[in-house]
């Protein structure tokens, strides 16, 4: 009997030299020195930065339906993650609203949804053992939606081709008996044009907030056990509210200082 107990913790648990071990060590500081960093000389200066032409804030409602891969019993928990996948400015009002653009912005939410299922019920009683599985879902949104400038976006828009035609009169005709063709010399001839690449803005998103309200679509009750039911589908809606701003690269002129 007391070997047992030699064997055994405090949970009554077999004590197995071959369980999880954990072997740890103190490691050293290590001193580091201090490095004066270089820098420009103190002046006018020129750098190229993104700078911020406007920052808004959007609400979006959203619905959604999901459909689990099991019957689930009980929601445990929902992880939610936002990402962009499209973002494109047009910087140009056209209904007489100088200083403003239309934004568009697509992305989905990514759901990690952790939900409890039954996979064994006490006879005679309404206890309910099961396992917990994952699903992880995209669910997809888009907008369209006006800004307004803080700072004006910078553009030079591309010139119009330009050609030069030259005058001759020794062009002569197919008829030797006619006047000599007086007009445009089709050899020669001059073009302009001057291509501009500006710097594309774009956006970044700063915060993502979401509420949600979750739905069990057509749940199965079992008059047996009244405070369980199951389902798999649900519908969520779902309020998403994003702070975004929008960036351009553009050059600034700063001073340094000593």
């Amino acid at each position: 009997m007391s070997d047992n107990k030699e064997n055994t913790n405090d949970y009554g648990y077999v004590k197995d030299p071959s369980c999880a071990k954990v072997k740890s060590q103190v490691e050293s500081l290590t001193e580091q020195i201090s490095v004066t960093p270089t820098v420009i000389t103190p002046g006018p200066t020129f750098v190229k930065i993104p700078v911020v032409l406007a920052e808004t804030n959007i609400t979006i409602p959203v619905e959604a339906t999901i459909t689990l891969d099991q019957v689930a019993l009980e929601i445990k928990r929902i992880k939610k993650n936002v990402f962009l996948t499209q973002s494109r400015i047009i910087p140009f009002s056209q209904d007489n609203r100088p200083g403003t653009g239309i934004l568009f912005i697509a992305g989905f939410i990514r759901k990690n949804i952790e939900f409890a299922t039954q996979t064994c019920t006490t006879v005679g009683s309404s206890n309910v053992c099961g396992d917990i599985r994952h699903c992880t879902v995209e669910v997809p949104f888009n907008f369209t939606t006006r800004i307004t400038f803080l700072r004006q976006p910078i553009f030079i828009e591309n010139t119009i081709p330009r050609e030069l035609e030259f005058f001759t009169d020794e062009l002569e005709s197919c008829d030797v008996c006619s006047d000599p063709v007086i007009g445009r010399n089709p050899c020669d001839q001059s073009s302009l044009f001057r291509e501009v690449f500006n710097e594309k803005p774009f956006t970044e998103l700063v915060r993502a907030d979401i509420t949600e309200v979750d739905i069990h679509t057509n749940p199965v009750l079992n008059c047996k056990t009244p405070t369980e039911q199951k389902f798999t589908k649900l519908t969520e809606k779902v309020i998403l509210n994003l702070t975004l701003k929008v960036l351009q690269n553009q050059q600034v002129r700063i001073t340094a200082i000593e």
